[in-house]
């Protein structure tokens, strides 16, 4: 694909007992995230953004086409084993939070900027 431009793939670790991860730096910012979701205790997903490295990490929402609502960037409650691209609109720096802590063991997750 021509012009493609695309990040390392990040490892992200969530700790066992834990719900989120440490920041994560694509090394630049990009317009979407390709987040490879392992098999976990049965979770959302979703990610929060940063402006800056050790800034305030917030949801990420956007504005939903069909009803003008916010609604989060988030996956629905599974046990993972599938890749979701969240729409990350040139944030650079990520977490990644599941909706329960994973109790079974850390959970590591992959990551690539892409845009």
């Amino acid at each position: 694909m021509p012009n493609l431009k695309y990040s390392r793939w990040k490892t992200i670790t969530v700790a066992k007992d834990g719900t989120t991860s440490s920041e994560v730096d694509l090394e630049m910012p990009y317009r979407s995230l390709a987040l490879v979701i392992p098999t976990i205790d049965s979770s959302t997903v979703t990610v929060s953004v940063a402006t800056s490295t050790g800034g305030t990490f917030q949801a990420l929402s956007y504005i939903s086409l069909n009803d003008g609502d916010d609604d989060p960037a988030i996956t629905s409650a599974a046990t993972g084993a599938i890749t979701v691209v969240f729409p990350v609109f040139g944030f650079q720096f990520f977490k990644v939070v599941c909706g329960s802590q994973q109790t079974t063991a850390a959970v590591t997750f992959y990551a690539r900027g892409f845009n």
